[in-house]
């Protein structure tokens, strides 16, 4: 196993929430709404109290309230802090990830069995203008999410997501928003979050084990329990996880 810690300069701000790539491209946001990446610093102007940040593209970002009474709570700025728009992003928000031009948001239970909104539908879908293309509970096709424990980017076009009732693994195309379902082994059951490299699933933690990581192939139906990390972890790309504190981040290999 492999680790990078990258270090950030916030002055005496504290980073509230951070995404990375793989290869350590990174955007972040402060106590004091300071918006960091690689490239750039900036400052806007948002009351937002449990913020989540994702990069869209080169000119705009996403910051989210995990939290809203039916507010927008979804604004979409552009890198000099001005804001395009805002949606409801829904309430009670796990995780977002942004993959094939499209915004993918996650909700725990306490969102999919709240007030009349995206969240009801457990995992969804916006575009870029924050127009909601997808919603999991309400296609009625795959069965119902009612927590969505972790999800996680997958090829070019794809995410993979883990839920609760059923414990399943799902694969989302984001071309066709179509859904494909894998019954999942009881090795990893309760996993918080997952990545992917080629054909193996690689995931960390478990209900009865909050450390291991487990690699799954799915064509061979093969599970392999090796190493462990003492964090709560989010999964990336190419097998790789990361895990952020108050002014720094770790990119973590579990392969290597």
């Amino acid at each position: 196993m492999t680790e990078q810690t990258i270090y950030l300069d916030t002055g005496l701000e504290e980073i509230l929430n951070l995404d990375t790539d793989d290869k350590g491209q990174f955007i972040a946001i402060t106590n004091k709404n300071t918006i960091l990446t690689n490239d750039d610093k900036l400052q806007i102007d948002a009351s937002i109290k449990f913020p989540i940040i994702r990069k869209l593209n080169n000119d705009n970002f996403l910051v989210v309230d995990c939290r809203t009474d039916k507010i927008n709570n979804g604004h979409i700025f552009d890198f000099t802090g001005k804001i395009k728009t805002s949606f409801l992003a829904g309430d009670g928000i796990e995780d977002i990830v942004i993959q094939h031009n499209k915004i993918i948001i996650t909700y725990f239970d306490e969102g999919v069995l709240g007030y009349g909104g995206p969240n009801n539908d457990g995992v969804t879908v916006f575009d870029f203008a924050g127009n909601q293309l997808f919603g999991f509970n309400s296609s009625a096709i795959w069965g119902h999410i009612l927590d969505c424990y972790c999800i996680c980017k997958h090829g070019t076009n794809r995410v993979l997501f883990y839920a609760y009732t059923d414990l399943r693994l799902y694969e989302l195309n984001l071309e066709t928003l179509k859904v494909e379902l894998f019954d999942t082994p009881n090795e990893f059951k309760g996993t918080t979050a997952i990545s992917s490299k080629s054909d193996t699933i690689y995931f960390h933690s478990s209900y009865h084990d909050k450390y291991s990581f487990f690699s799954w192939n799915r064509n061979k139906s093969e599970v392999v329990k090796f190493g462990n990390y003492p964090s709560k972890l989010k999964g990336i790309k190419n097998g790789k996880f990361f895990t952020y504190g108050t002014n720094s981040f770790t990119i973590v290999d579990p392969t290597e």
